[in-house]
């Protein structure tokens, strides 16, 4: 394709082009007609490249749009996956804990064919909520609640260029949040006191696990004659 400047439009990007087929536009008046008119065709060249880049931005963007769209899909995924095994494995542990309490007293331990659990118990009961302390009774609320009290300060300083404080004030601010009071709920509990509905006291146990790996059983009448048992020492010959 004949030119009239130099530029190798093809390997210009699209700033490039905009750039080129500005200043070639601009030079139009000074162009003798037979210069205009490669001119022109070369502005035309430049505007189609020009074209084809700015459709391959949409092309990116939307790729990567897709990309973060199945990132975001597989991520909830992975959290779905995530909180299932989560609750089976509560499960498991609670029937672990379940069959400790029909186990006898002096016996802390489950033992299956190939694993055994141990089972110690927590030092502290564990008090499960399943709802909102907010909507308590307010006697309950009395009984059973505490109140959190944050208060954050922030410092606003203005200086000028050359570090000369112009103003200088502190904002306080306090925020409350109502939460359970687990050692009065423990202690109600033990004392056989009425919770608030959906307080729940459990006593929980640390599950440890381990591989159980059994001994061979050896003849007792074999090990009295361990010549029978032991290869010949062929250096005595």
């Amino acid at each position: 394709m004949a030119q009239i400047t130099q530029a190798k439009l093809k390997e210009l990007n699209v700033i490039k082009l905009y750039e080129h087929y500005a200043a070639l536009e601009k030079s139009l008046p000074l162009l003798t007609p037979e210069s205009q008119e490669l001119a022109k065709a070369e502005l035309e060249s430049c505007a189609n490249l020009r074209s084809e880049k700015i459709d391959r931005i949409y092309y990116a963007m939307a790729s990567h749009e897709d990309a973060l769209e199945r990132i975001k899909k597989e991520g909830e995924l992975i959290t779905q996956a995530k909180r299932h095994h989560e609750s089976q494995l509560r499960s498991l542990k609670n029937l672990l804990n379940y069959l400790r309490r029909v186990l006898p007293q002096d016996s802390n331990k489950i033992t299956g064919r190939n694993y055994q659990f141990t089972l110690v118990k927590k030092k502290e009961l564990t008090v499960e909520i399943s709802t909102d302390p907010e909507f308590w009774h307010t006697k309950e609320r009395e009984l059973y609640c505490v109140t959190e009290e944050v208060t954050t300060t922030k410092r606003v300083v203005l200086r000028s260029m050359s570090g000369e404080v112009l103003s200088e004030r502190t904002e306080p601010k306090t925020t409350t949040k109502t939460l359970p009071n687990l050692d009065a709920i423990r202690s109600a509990y033990q004392e056989g006191q009425q919770l608030p509905n959906g307080v729940k006291v459990v006593q929980e146990y640390a599950v440890r696990s381990k591989r159980i790996f059994s001994e061979p059983k050896l003849d007792l009448v074999s090990s009295e004659y361990p010549g029978e048992l032991l290869p010949e020492d062929s250096s005595a010959n």
